[in-house]
């Protein structure tokens, strides 16, 4: 007879508390399998279908490519008659910039006011020396608790 860690059969099909989130915890970890497996085959399906729409789309005048399919899909009760790579912008600072010009220009006072700034370790430091109390710490750096499920056991 071999030992194993499996449930047995009986378990599996139990009407208990128990053997209803066995199947629970099966069910969760063969769809968890299922997407990452899932997302990595749409991951690779978008890289092919990114580099067609660059060579046979059409560039729209905000960069976006737009590909007509030629017929109507419905999917998940959803109709498209095309798939568009869309472009999107946005603007960061360039601090460096911003500081080069501001130099220049003598505007460095106006672009980079002086302003107050944490220094978490200097709590520390004022808690050793007695100015502020663990009460007061816990409440500058309060607790956040996170909770994410993990297959435990066999590797």
């Amino acid at each position: 007879m071999e030992f194993s860690d499996a449930p047995l059969s009986s378990e599996m099909t139990a009407n208990t508390v128990a053997s209803d989130f066995n199947r629970k915890a099966a069910q969760w970890a063969l769809i968890m399998d299922r997407v990452a497996t899932q997302q990595t085959l749409l991951e690779a399906l978008k890289a092919d279908m990114i580099e067609d729409l660059q060579d046979f789309g059409v560039r729209d005048h905000k960069g976006s490519y737009v590909l007509d399919l030629g017929r109507s899909y419905e999917v998940a009760g959803k109709k498209f008659t095309g798939l568009k790579y869309q472009r999107g912008s946005t603007r960061t600072a360039n601090t460096e910039k911003a500081e080069q010009l501001a130099k220049e220009k003598g505007l460095v006072e106006r672009l980079f006011p002086a302003q107050p700034v944490f220094d978490p370790q200097e709590v520390y430091v004022a808690f050793q020396e007695g100015l502020l109390t663990e009460e007061e710490v816990d409440q500058i750096f309060p607790e956040k608790t996170t909770w994410s499920f993990v297959r435990v056991g066999a590797k």
